[in-house]
């Protein structure tokens, strides 16, 4: 694919996330879209930068004006990115790294299956206390991968081409579609136990593991495990090892489902445990676990600002 001109690129959200793409495509212009835009500080080991993207907000921006989106919003915010996309050309191509699932359901339509690229991210940013100079803050916590399925869009070439140029073509993979659904489930049950046990725990992901309310974390995997067999997925043998590894791996993290109860935010929980519980329906089976912990996160939440 020829591309005469410099590529106009959105991402969705100001968040942790999004601040962190946008510094990392910076290069490339990127226009954050959401409620507050601004200059805000990334730090990342000892680097730290103060990042001035250029800002939409949703009342004004519209996905004409762009070629390539990454949506990098949190679930309660999915009405605005519909919004966003009401009016979608056919030559748009969006990437979703939002956590949970339940992309393709929310976005198709507007969007076709044919220009949503639904992936999977490691990379792990966390909100930050407000700078010393006073601006709002994030801190990079890990560096990971990003893992793509491969569709039939005239621009994925180029977009590949512009994370070679980038020097990020090693840490975005291209697979297929059913690869990284796969990968999609396993970060869908990680994120089921860890994120709803911490949230209600008021702990890091390393303290979790140490207290009593773990022992749920074996029916947890249990009842996500029987659902995904259910529906065709077979999951790694040894998941149960890599949630407790992960947990000690991002041991002084706080969990963006506890980030959000501190805030006073609406949560994740039901694009996370609340997907599974749905899906289990599907296939005449029930997770009563995820289920109790879906109830008690909403109750934890129902005094909480959903704007």
């Amino acid at each position: 694919m020829q591309w005469g001109r410099a590529m106009r690129l959105a991402i969705l959200g100001t968040g942790a996330m999004a601040r962190y793409y946008a510094k990392l495509f910076a290069s490339l212009n990127p226009v954050m879209v959401g409620r507050q835009g601004g200059s805000y500080v990334l730090s990342q080991d000892r680097d730290r930068s103060i990042v001035t993207p250029e800002f939409l907000h949703w009342t004004v921006a519209h996905s004409s004006l762009f070629d390539l989106v990454i949506v990098a919003v949190k679930w309660p915010a999915m009405p605005l990115v519909q919004s966003f996309f009401k009016d979608a050309g056919s030559d748009l191509l969006v990437i979703s790294l939002m956590n949970g699932m339940g992309q393709e359901e929310a976005l198709i339509p507007p969007l076709s299956p044919e220009q949503l690229m639904v992936g999977v991210t490691t990379d792990a940013v966390t909100l930050d206390h407000d700078d010393e100079s006073g601006l709002p803050a994030a801190r990079v916590t890990a560096v990971g991968h990003c893992l793509m399925p491969l569709i039939p869009h005239p621009l994925v070439p180029f977009w590949q081409q512009q994370l070679k140029d980038l020097g990020l073509w090693g840490s975005w993979k291209f697979l297929s579609a059913e690869a990284v659904r796969r990968e999609r489930w396993v970060k869908l049950i990680q994120n089921s136990i860890i994120n709803p046990l911490t949230a209600l725990a008021n702990v890091t992901n390393g303290e979790i593991t140490r207290i009593p309310l773990w022992t749920l974390s074996r029916s947890l995997l249990e009842e996500a495990r029987k659902v995904s067999h259910a529906i065709g997925m077979a999951l790694p043998s040894d998941l149960d090892f890599r949630v407790s590894q992960l947990c000690q791996m991002t041991a002084s993290n706080k969990s963006s489902m506890l980030q959000d109860i501190e805030r006073r935010r609406m949560t994740e929980i039901d694009a996370i445990n609340g997907y599974i519980i749905r899906t289990a329906r599907t296939v005449s089976l029930q997770a009563p676990t995820h289920e109790a912990l879906t109830q008690l996160i909403h109750a934890m939440e129902t005094h909480f600002d959903a704007s």
